[in-house]
């Protein structure tokens, strides 16, 4: 069990752990439940269509750096493919 502190604001910062393997970024939206001594965040995840371009194409970019692709290899891709329809 993890603790954490009630901040100014009503801010609750949660641990580096728990951010890490839940992959929490700024800006994430939570349903907040209760009970009578219980809270529970729960994550709401947005459909496609809420969601900002930015927010779509960030895993790509990510799956891109991490694989070392240049924009000139994505071109060229997208080229083949367009030969192909």
């Amino acid at each position: 069990m993890e603790k954490v502190k009630l901040l100014d604001k009503g801010i609750i910062e949660l641990p580096a752990k728990i951010i890490e393997k839940f992959k929490l970024e700024k800006g994430m939206e939570f349903d907040l439940f209760s009970d009578s001594e219980t809270l529970y965040l729960k994550r709401v995840f947005k459909s496609l269509k809420e969601k900002s371009f930015h927010e779509v194409a960030r895993p790509f970019r990510e799956m891109a750096k991490r694989e070392k692709l240049k924009t000139s290899d994505v071109t060229e891709e997208i080229k083949r493919y367009r030969k192909q329809k």
